[in-house]
């Protein structure tokens, strides 16, 4: 959901930082690059609750695709219209609203979701109770889930 020039310029940034070429962030690097950028170290302490917060899966390293999630600008990335094209991944007969069976087809790649998760997800996010999910009503999902 992020345009190439977003994805170019994180690319060379992340590069920057990976000094051994792995593919992965060490707090080391991390702290190296933060130095080179803001000039002052950074604590262990702060490195360490950033790997917390950006390290998802608790590997000891930042991977490519957890640098991009966390550089991300949260403002650009909930903008209406990257909302808008995200609702058009579900919404595939562009009606407008995702039917319980778009969701299916979405999570149900695997067939490993079972009907009464669908279920549940659409009771919570459906605000108006038509069984269906708007665009507004995922717009509103989609920003609650990041505060």
């Amino acid at each position: 959901m992020i345009s190439r020039e977003e994805k170019e310029a994180l690319g060379k940034v992340f590069k920057s930082l990976d000094k051994n070429g792995d593919g992965k962030l060490s707090k080391d690097e991390v702290k190296d690059g933060y130095m080179a950028h803001y000039g002052k170290l950074i604590s262990d302490e702060e490195v360490d609750r950033m790997f917390e917060a950006v390290d998802t899966d608790q590997s000891g390293y930042i991977d490519y695709t957890e640098f991009v999630v966390a550089s991300i600008n949260e403002k650009k990335l909930l903008s209406h219209d990257k909302l808008k094209a995200a609702f058009k991944i579900f919404d595939k007969d562009h009606s407008g609203n995702i039917t319980p069976n778009e969701i299916r087809a979405v999570l149900q790649a695997d067939s490993s979701v079972p009907n009464e998760i669908i279920n549940q997800i659409i009771k919570q996010v459906d605000a108006n109770g038509d069984g269906e999910i708007s665009l507004e009503e995922f717009v509103a999902l989609m920003k609650n889930a990041t505060e």
